[in-house]
């Protein structure tokens, strides 16, 4: 059984149900279809991470006009040969070999990779009474996790905010788990990579008061899917909010509005 065949509570789920809730986020898990940038995604950590397999995960389509018969045709046979291999087009395999330069040309990277013996690392662990999985980037036996991240805009005042937005440090801390580490027993990096030219790189790395109010996440995320899966087992159902009337107030920003 590979990775994502386990059934175990990952950061990607656990992410999206603090974003919503457990009910939006099983649904999701069973009609997953990668987009485009997430398989840019998949193709840059296939490269540099395991670029020895790189031909072997990736597959890069036929430049043909899908319009015409013959484009049709050809796209058909491309298709049969790929397997499970990860399609991406033309123009994202010339973004992944400029991105994958870009990046390893950073001393900080050099530096991370240099140190970090694992990479693709996977885990099964238990938090919770609960069964648990994490695929981790790199990683060292010193406390080092190291996660990759292609994005539009590296800089960190908005990287900052594509972290929250994306619970990047939910992900870490998440990670640190599965280590057997403490959330604050990890020198946690991300590298960020922008997907458009010039393809600029910062490596950040994650404050303590970043990693703990991750670790908070997760447990808040494990606890939220416990409830939700014993309230299915005894056939109670499950509402993605509640099943009670909720009070509406107005954001804060339309309040000093009526007040102006």
């Amino acid at each position: 059984m590979n990775y994502f065949e386990k059934d175990a509570i990952s950061a990607t789920l656990l992410k999206s149900i603090v974003k919503q809730s457990p009910v939006h986020a099983e649904e999701r898990m069973k009609n997953f279809k990668a987009t485009p940038t997430m398989k840019l995604g998949t193709a840059f950590h296939a490269k540099v991470l395991e670029s020895t397999e790189y031909d072997d995960l990736i597959a890069v389509a036929p430049d043909c006009d899908k319009r015409t018969k013959a484009g049709k045709e050809a796209h058909a046979k491309f298709l049969e040969t790929v397997g499970n291999k990860t399609v991406i087009t033309q123009e994202q395999s010339l973004l992944v070999e400029r991105m994958s330069e870009a990046c390893m040309a950073h001393p900080q990277v050099q530096a991370l990779v240099e140190k970090c013996y694992a990479t693709e690392m996977e885990i099964d662990f238990e938090f919770d009474s609960m069964a648990c999985k994490a695929k981790i980037d790199m990683v060292d036996d010193e406390g080092t996790i190291v996660d990759f991240k292609t994005c539009q805009d590296a800089s960190p005042e908005a990287f900052m905010r594509a972290s929250a937005n994306f619970s990047y440090h939910l992900q870490l801390a998440w990670y640190a788990r599965a280590m057997g580490l403490k959330w604050n027993e990890v020198n946690a990096y991300i590298v960020a990579v922008e997907n458009t030219a010039p393809h600029g790189v910062a490596v950040y790395k994650f404050s303590k008061n970043a990693m703990l109010n991750g670790w908070e996440l997760c447990k808040v995320g494990v606890g939220m899917w416990k409830e939700h899966k014993m309230n299915l087992a005894i056939g109670d159902g499950t509402f993605p909010y509640t099943d009670e009337v909720l009070e509406l107030e107005l954001p804060v920003w339309a309040t000093n509005m009526n007040e102006g």
